[in-house]
């Protein structure tokens, strides 16, 4: 803009409206230059449509055609898509004149962009929604002509200008396409409102095939909704196209539906909608999806204690995705084979489970599938605290979407307390529960409750001790978390032994070993044997607390845990002396 100087009385005006805004100083002092006769508006909209309003028709015209291909444009798209080819650059050359618009000096071609976004959008809302909805048309057209043989690199603007043009079928395309795009990058939070958008503009694609399209997008958008954690959202829109369900898709969408009630604890419904999966896939001789859906249900098998028949299903999942390609899932069976295996003390198979995932994430180069934080969790527990912690922090930096986050958070959060380093323990088990109870995951809430409230036991913060462990139980009772129940009760007990409460300690502590038991879990029955080895302790009870201390080496030797044995064996000297019921591990 030129340098003018303006009148004393208009400098206030301008100050006074603008209330320190340069743009809107810029605008109103142009306006008012411009017909200084004329009323100045309060606002600078007011002033922006004031100014586009006393354009020659002609170049209102063009700046309007600019306005829909955004705020930034190629001289070559707007020439496509105007419809009085020629006159465009001594129009264009006019409205720079006039700083609605400038040209990008270092573009290869020429580029042209508004003076302001505030500028765009003035000139757009000014367009009527028929000639917008037809500018938007002709916009799509011009860029696939333009991009035939790239149009990648136009997905997004082409789902823009067909939604924008009422154009359902190539709208629904295109947000379709940058919604996988989005997808392969793990930027699922733009997926997922790219599918969202698809599917109120597939409502108005013809009868014929409408709702296997629907459907077809509402299982995109819970592939992308899973690691974003919104599985009510993703049960809301799987319900939502439920009727009329082309058969070659039941199956994928009674896989997603066990899938997603499976994540938030509802294990009879996982394991109704699994079967109906395995139907549909078996009528369709779809060993994928079978296999899929035999992998919730061995998940499912973990959260209700049946980890031997968890690992029987995993197997048949692991059988049936080997006939495909679908690797990922693969992964993923072998995963939850770990856990299996971990819980039944069998840490040799559950390394080497991880290590089959670890393989196949490596393979497809996909940070959904790092079991590092699942593997730090196995070390951490066998008393290998610092390698536990190196992997549960490198899958936690690695993790691209929340879910994962979350859960290497709250392990390596477990990992610390295992240490003893107990501030960053709080601090990383605190932030875990609370993405977890946000997410509706209510399993690893409660499970991560349970050392959070160990943690905070342990530095002394007693109330919140017992606070976070009386609602571990509750959640974990609340979803039938069997091994989650053991571990909240253990909890108790050692909060209620902080506390120099010794009866309530027993109780507890007597109900997650009995619990353990049941579970036939020995690695966790072990573990508490020497909480009630230390509490026995407290009471005079050596005969006791010597009984429980060779029960827990004998069952450590056996499971080839040598930080354990060491660690019986230190125990009983602190108490007592060397305990002569303590049994020599197997050396084999």
């Amino acid at each position: 803009m030129r340098s003018v100087r303006v009148p004393d009385e208009m400098a206030r005006t301008v100050l006074s409206k603008a209330d320190g805004n340069p743009f809107f100083v810029e605008e109103l002092t142009r306006s008012l230059l411009e017909r200084p006769e004329v009323a100045v508006p309060d606002t600078i909209q007011g002033v922006l449509l004031a100014r586009i309003d006393r354009l020659p028709e002609q170049h209102k015209r063009l700046l309007q055609t600019a306005s829909v291909l955004g705020r930034e444009f190629s001289l070559a798209l707007l020439s496509a898509v105007w419809e009085e080819p020629g006159t465009a650059g001594p129009l264009l050359s006019d409205l720079k004149r006039w700083e609605f618009l400038y040209e990008e000096p270092t573009a290869e071609e020429p580029v042209y962009l508004f003076k302001h976004a505030l500028t765009q959008e003035a000139v757009y809302q000014t367009l009527l929604t028929s000639r917008r909805r037809s500018l938007h048309a002709d916009a799509g057209r011009a860029l696939e002509a333009a991009y035939a043989d790239r149009l990648e690199d136009v997905f997004d603007s082409l789902a823009w200008h067909y939604s924008e043009a009422g154009v359902s079928d190539k709208a629904v395309t295109y947000l379709e396409l940058s919604a996988g795009r989005a997808a392969r990058g793990y930027a699922h939070a733009e997926a997922a409102k790219a599918l969202r958008q698809a599917l109120v503009h597939a409502k108005n694609l013809p009868e014929t095939g409408r709702d296997r399209r629907l459907v077809e997008l509402a299982l995109q958008l819970a592939a992308s909704l899973l690691p974003l954690a919104r599985f009510q959202e993703t049960l809301d829109v799987l319900t939502r196209c439920s009727e009329a369900l082309d058969p070659l898709l039941a199956g994928p969408y009674f896989f997603w539906l066990a899938h997603t009630h499976s994540y938030l604890g509802d294990l009879e419904e996982a394991a109704r909608f699994a079967g109906e999966a395995i139907s549909a896939a078996r009528r369709c001789s779809d060993a994928a999806t079978e296999g899929k859906a035999r992998y919730v249900l061995s998940r499912d098998a973990f959260w209700s204690g049946q980890f031997s028949a968890g690992i029987q299903e995993g197997l048949q999942a692991i059988t049936l995705l080997e006939r495909t390609e679908d690797r990922w899932w693969q992964g993923q069976a072998y995963w939850v084979a770990g856990f299996h295996h971990y819980v039944l003390g069998r840490f040799e198979e559950a390394l080497d489970a991880m290590a089959r995932t670890h393989a196949i994430w490596e393979a497809l180069d996909d940070p959904r599938l790092d079991p590092s934080w699942s593997t730090g969790y196995f070390q951490a527990s066998m008393g290998e605290w610092e390698r536990g912690i190196a992997a549960c922090r490198g899958g936690m930096e690695r993790a691209r979407d929340p879910l994962n986050h979350g859960a290497a958070l709250g392990f390596l959060g477990y990992s610390y307390l295992e240490k003893g380093d107990l501030h960053p323990a709080i601090e990383a088990l605190g932030e875990s529960v609370q993405r977890m109870e946000q997410a509706g995951m209510r399993q690893l809430e409660g499970w991560f409750r349970a050392f959070l409230a160990e943690g905070q036991a342990a530095t002394g913060k007693l109330d919140d001790a017992r606070q976070q462990a009386g609602r571990a139980l509750e959640v974990t009772e609340e979803v039938h978390f069997l091994y989650g129940i053991g571990l909240a009760q253990r909890s108790r007990g050692r909060v209620a032994r902080a506390e120099r409460s010794l009866d309530e300690a027993e109780d507890w502590l007597t109900r997650a070993l009995q619990t353990f038991l049941s579970l036939q879990v020995p690695f966790e029955a072990a573990r508490t044997r020497l909480d009630l080895a230390l509490l026995a302790h407290a009471r005079g009870d050596f005969e006791e607390a010597a009984s429980e201390l060779g029960t827990a080496h004998r069952l450590f030797g056996e499971m080839h845990v040598p930080k354990y044995v060491e660690r019986a064996e230190r125990l009983a000297l602190e108490l007592a002396g060397p305990l002569r019921t303590l049994a020599t591990p197997d050396p084999s």
